[in-house]
């Protein structure tokens, strides 16, 4: 028997189904993003504030651990190592030029000109 009192078939499955797809997207969009997009769905403001607070915390945690692992990568052995081979076939030549020149008031302020060039080298063969 219906009496009219039951909710609407479907609509709690229906409304958990939305709350966890915006939960995932907002990680992903910004913050005006994702409760510009709770609105439409037209979900209650408690599941809203929910939402957008799972998703602060989510968005924080994954910049965390990606920054974690990318400094990681950086301060390995093998980037180090890289980074010295690379940096030992190279030369780099300055030259600059600092002069002092007075301003409009006659206090005096740098004019600097400066040449960077770079060149690789050739590596000496180890005589192992």
């Amino acid at each position: 028997m219906d009496d009219g009192t039951a909710a609407p078939r479907g609509f709690l499955p229906d409304a958990v189904k939305k709350a966890i797809v915006a939960g995932v997207t907002a990680v992903f969009m910004t913050e005006e993003g994702a409760r510009r997009l709770a609105r439409e769905w037209k979900l209650p403001k408690e599941l809203m504030g929910f939402i957008g607070g799972q998703a602060a915390a989510a968005k924080d945690e994954l910049l965390r651990i990606f920054s974690e692992e990318v400094r990681r990568f950086l301060e390995s052995e093998a980037v180090r190592q890289e980074f010295w081979k690379a940096l030992s076939t190279m030369a780099i030549e300055i030259r600059a030029e600092v002069r002092l020149r007075p301003d409009a008031g006659g206090h005096p302020r740098p004019d600097v000109r400066a040449e960077v060039k770079g060149r690789r080298t050739r590596r000496k063969a180890s005589g192992a």
